[in-house]
């Protein structure tokens, strides 16, 4: 099933779950059906994607989040990137780190580009050295509104 969610930045985000797991968070309209209310079991995870700029991150999703598609390597970004708080930016390298695989800095752009749970998951705050603004799958436009919302501006 799919549900939708507006974030605060007027961004339209959908979320796919059953009773056990959320699949995937996009930006991208399903084909399939939508339902206008998240189960309760997923609630906060629903009220992190209307305004994910309340609290600074939402680790505790990882449990009710589908990875089990993800190689160990991918797992381990996916957890350090839950941790990156609102408001900040790391880069490429630095999440690399944070991963325990310092140097893996392209293996983690190709992490960030498979990521199945947008702002959840929130690859937005990743950059490439310098600050640029790198990639995002929702597209550019997305990714810096995302970061206005967090205050960010010069990016």
């Amino acid at each position: 099933m799919w549900a939708h969610v507006r974030n605060i930045s007027g961004l339209d985000i959908y979320v796919s779950y059953d009773e056990d797991k959320i699949y995937e968070i996009t930006s991208h309209k399903p084909s399939q059906e939508i339902s206008e209310n998240i189960p309760a079991k997923y609630a906060y995870i629903a009220e992190y994607l209307r305004d994910h700029t309340k609290k600074s991150v939402i680790t505790e999703a990882l449990k009710d989040f589908d990875l089990k598609w993800t190689t160990s390597f991918q797992s381990r970004v996916y957890k350090a990137l839950a941790s990156i708080p609102c408001g900040e930016l790391v880069s490429y390298a630095h999440l690399a780190e944070l991963a325990g695989s310092p140097g893996a800095c392209r293996a983690v752009g190709s992490v960030m580009s498979k990521n199945r749970f947008i702002i959840a998951l929130p690859c937005h705050r990743v950059v490439a050295s310098g600050r640029k603004i790198g990639g995002f799958s929702s597209g550019l436009d997305t990714k810096r509104q995302l970061l206005r919302a967090e205050g960010i501006y010069d990016i």
